[in-house]
């Protein structure tokens, strides 16, 4: 079974099976969308549209998510906010958006569950504008062996079976290969980031292009760097 058929089945129960974690989590996506710039923005993996309250009324929001069932609870959302918003059902590895579309995107806890993590990152490059900001609010390895071996890797045993959830992931490492790190926030000793980070430079093309396509050798890693 996808992690999308996985999230599929609880789309309705999200929000409940949630609600402990709130009074950790909702500060931190308060402060997320509060460094976004310009009027265009895209949310990857929106979810539930658990960020839809803490938008500015007068944003171009797009939110895009695998789970249909998902996007329908955060339509309703949007609409009962006043959000000037539209949602797809689309993957962050297959982003349907010309090149440079965008002037921030936002990624929410999203990276821990994309089957393939270097093309998504990929992808929200090539999406944002030149000199765009992206925001990324993810949970991440910690900075803790012990936190790592006692807390994390049973959690992984748990969740990625269920929900194909990989809470030992360095997303902030891979941040770093793709874009210029303006500011980056650990909580609970590295155990969710909040990045704030900028497109700046060019990217080889050509590599780009062979790890989007999955036709890089066995060795390419899936970098692309700034030239």
């Amino acid at each position: 079974m996808s992690f999308r058929e996985k999230y599929a089945r609880i789309a309705e129960h999200y929000e409940t099976l949630e609600r402990p974690l709130d009074r950790y989590f909702c500060p931190l996506r308060r402060k997320a969308i509060s460094s976004i710039e310009g009027k265009r923005i895209l949310e990857v993996g929106v979810g539930v549209g658990k960020t839809l309250k803490y938008y500015p009324r007068d944003v171009e929001l797009c939110g895009i998510d695998a789970v249909p069932g998902a996007l329908e609870i955060a339509r309703r959302k949007a609409r009962e906010l006043g959000l000037n918003a539209c949602f797809r059902e689309a993957d962050v590895e297959r982003l349907p958006f010309p090149d440079g579309s965008f002037d921030t995107v936002v990624s929410s806890f999203v990276f821990c569950t994309v089957p393939h993590p270097e093309k998504g990152m990929g992808e929200i490059r090539r999406v944002l504008k030149p000199g765009g900001r992206v925001i990324f609010l993810e949970h991440t390895r910690s900075d803790s062996r012990l936190i790592n071996y006692l807390f994390l890797r049973p959690m992984k045993l748990l969740l990625k079976p269920l929900l194909d959830d990989d809470p030992l992931r360095e997303t902030h490492k891979l941040v770093k290969r793709y874009f210029e790190i303006e500011h980056e926030e650990s909580r609970y000793a590295g155990v969710v980031r909040l990045i704030v980070a900028r497109k700046s430079g060019k990217l080889s093309t050509s590599l780009c292009a062979r790890r989007l396509r999955g036709l890089g050798s066995a060795g390419d890693s899936g970098r692309c760097f700034p030239l």
